[in-house]
C-alpha cells in the first residue's frame, strides 16, 4: 500500500490577526433538530473555548450577535460535525446548510464569504498537493531535499495566488496563509531530521549548519502568537533536548505533571524568549495537564502562575482552569439575579444558612434526562434535611425554562431558578457554564459562597464525599440506581488538535 510522507503534518490554515468584535450570524439549517447545538470555538489562543452556543427555531432559522476576541479562523460545529468559517469584527455573516451534511453543504454569504472560500479552496489545493509526495522524499540526501521544499513553496504559493485572485480574501488573510505554509515546511522539515538516518542506514546523521539556515530563513517569533501549528514546530525541534533532560534529571522519579518538568527544562533554554515559552508552556498544560480527569489541576496552575510573564495569558489559563475544575472556594456570586417559575426576580442568595447544591443544565444537554434526574431524586430524599437544592435552567428563553423545569423537577424538592439569556446569562459566565460541560454540580456554603470544585458526574464518589461534608450524612455505600448513575466523561476543551486543548 503507498505511502504518504507527511501528510499529516499539514494543518488547516488556523491563523488570526488583530482584535475581533461583534459579528451577526444569520441563517437557516434544514432538518435541525431541536435538541442540537451550533457553537463557535475560538482556535487560535490558549484558552480554546467557546464563545456562542445557540440552537434554531423550529423551522431551523437562527440570528445572533457574537463577541468574537480577535479575527481569524472559528471552528462551528453541529450535531457532533464541524467546519471552519473565517470571522472579523464588524461582519454580518449568513449561513444556509443542510444538518444532517453539516458543514459539507456549508453555504456562507455575507462578509466571511469570500476569506473563508479562499482558506478552504486553499486547504483542499494543499492537501491534495502533500498527498502526492511519497515518503521516499526522506531518503533524498539533504541538498536534494530542500530543493524539493523550495519546489513545495513556490508551486504552492503560485496557486495560493491564483485561488486569491478568484476569492478575494482580505490581504491580511491571504499573507497568513503564506505564513502556514512555511510553518508546515518547518514541520516536513523536522520529521525529515527525525527519519533520514534510519532511512539511510546512517543513524549519525546530523543536518548540516545549511539545513539550519533554511529553518531559521522561515522562522518568526510572531507566529507562536497565532499559530498552534507553529508552537507545535517548537516543541518538536526541542523534544530530543527534553528526553535527554529528563532522563538525566528524574531518574525513575515521575513528576507531579508534564508541565512542571517542563518548565524546569525551558529554565536552561537563555536562548529562548520569554513570550515563546510562555506560548509554549501553555500549549504544554493545555495539552497534556489541564484535562477534567486530572485531581493536580491546582498544582499544575501554580507552577503556570510562577513560570508564564504574560499577564493576559495568565487569564486565559484561569479560563480553562474555571471550565473544567470550577471556582475558587470562597467566590460568591450568589447575589447575581435570577428568574423563578413565578417570573419573580430572585438569587442563590435567598438559599443561605444552609450549603447548596446549584446544578447547571439544560433542556437540550442529552444526559439531564437520561442520567440525572433519577438519582437526583434519590440524592435530594437523603441530603434535603441538610442540604438545599438549586436547579439553575440556562435554556434559550424562559417559557422553555417553564417547561423543562414542570417537567423535569416537578417531583423533587428544590428551588427552580433561571439565567435569563440562558448560555449568555451573567451566572453563566460567572460560574464559568459552556455546553460541553452541561449538567454540571457544584456546592455552596451556607453563606453562599463556592466551596466545592465543579463536578460532572453525579455518581463522582468525590462529589459524594463533598455532599457528606457538606451535610454531615454518610449513605449507604452503594447509592440507588447505581449502574445507571454514572455518565459518560465530559468532552475535552476544545483545541486546535482535537478540532476545545482540553
Amino acid at each position: 500500500m503507498k505511502k504518504y510522507f507527511l501528510l499529516l503534518f499539514f494543518a488547516i490554515l488556523i491563523i488570526s490577526c488583530s482584535k475581533g468584535g461583534k459579528v451577526t450570524l444569520t441563517g437557516t439549517l434544514q432538518n435541525a433538530k431541536p435538541l442540537e447545538r451550533i457553537e463557535l470555538i475560538e482556535t487560535t489562543g490558549v484558552a480554546t473555548l467557546p464563545v456562542a452556543n445557540f440552537g434554531t427555531d423550529a423551522k431551523g432559522n437562527f440570528s445572533q450577535t457574537i463577541e468574537i476576541p480577535k479575527n481569524g479562523v472559528y471552528l462551528i460545529t453541529y450535531g457532533g460535525s464541524s467546519g471552519f468559517i473565517y470571522l472579523k469584527g464588524g461582519d454580518k455573516v449568513d449561513i444556509k446548510a443542510d444538518a444532517i451534511m453539516f458543514p459539507m453543504n456549508m453555504q456562507i454569504s455575507g462578509d466571511a464569504k469570500g476569506n473563508t472560500e479562499f482558506l478552504t479552496e486553499s486547504q483542499k489545493y494543499i492537501n491534495d498537493y502533500l498527498s502526492k509526495i511519497n515518503q521516499s522524499v526522506a531518503s533524498k540526501n539533504e541538498s536534494e531535499f530542500l530543493k524539493e521544499l523550495d519546489k513545495y513553496k513556490k508551486e504552492i504559493t503560485a496557486q495560493l495566488d491564483k485561488i486569491a485572485e478568484s476569492k478575494k480574501p482580505d490581504s491580511d488573510v491571504k499573507k497568513l496563509s503564506k505564513s502556514e505554509l512555511d510553518v508546515t515546511l518547518l514541520r516536513i522539515s523536522t520529521q525529515y531530521e527525525a527519519v533520514h538516518g534510519q532511512m539511510t542506514n546512517n543513524p549519525n546523521f546530523k543536518p548540516s549548519e545549511k539545513f539550519k539556515e533554511f529553518q531559521k530563513s522561515l522562522e518568526n517569533e510572531n507566529y507562536v502568537e497565532n499559530m498552534p501549528t507553529y508552537r507545535n514546530y517548537l516543541l518538536s525541534k526541542l523534544g530530543a533536548d527534553f528526553q535527554k533532560y529528563f532522563q538525566e534529571t528524574q531518574k525513575g522519579v515521575a513528576p507531579n505533571s508534564n508541565i512542571e518538568i517542563f518548565s524546569k527544562f525551558l529554565d536552561t533554554k537563555k536562548d529562548i524568549s520569554d513570550k515563546i515559552k510562555d506560548y509554549l508552556l501553555a500549549t504544554v498544560a493545555t495539552q497534556y495537564d489541564l484535562q477534567p480527569n486530572n485531581p493536580k489541576i491546582p498544582e499544575v496552575m501554580k507552577v503556570l502562575n510562577s513560570k508564564v510573564k504574560s499577564e493576559s495569558m495568565k487569564a486565559d489559563l484561569k479560563k480553562v482552569e474555571e471550565a473544567i475544575y470550577g471556582l475558587p472556594v470562597g467566590t460568591d456570586y450568589s447575589k447575581t439575579e435570577l428568574v423563578k417559575l413565578d417570573g419573580k426576580k430572585s438569587s442563590l442568595s435567598e438559599l443561605k444558612g444552609k450549603p447548596t447544591v446549584a446544578l447547571f443544565y439544560a433542556s437540550w444537554n442529552p444526559y439531564i434526562n437520561q442520567s440525572v434526574i433519577p438519582v437526583m431524586k434519590e440524592m435530594v430524599k437523603f441530603y434535603g434535611t441538610k442540604i438545599n437544592f438549586a436547579f439553575v435552567n440556562l435554556d434559550d428563553t424562559q417559557d422553555q425554562f417553564k417547561k423543562t423545569a414542570n417537567a423535569m423537577f416537578k417531583d423533587i424538592k428544590g428551588v427552580n431558578f433561571y439565567g435569563e439569556n440562558g448560555m449568555k446569562a451573567e451566572i453563566a459566565k460567572q460560574f464559568a457554564v459552556y455546553g460541553f460541560k452541561m449538567p454540571n454540580f457544584v456546592i455552596l456554603d451556607k453563606d453562599g459562597k463556592v466551596s466545592s470544585r465543579t463536578f460532572f458526574n453525579i455518581g463522582d464518589p468525590q462529589f459524594v464525599d463533598a455532599l457528606n461534608k457538606a451535610s454531615g450524612l454518610t449513605p449507604p455505600s452503594v447509592m440507588p440506581n447505581q449502574n445507571q448513575q454514572m455518565m459518560p466523561p465530559p468532552v475535552e476543551e476544545h483545541s486546535a488538535n482535537d478540532g476545545h486543548g482540553h
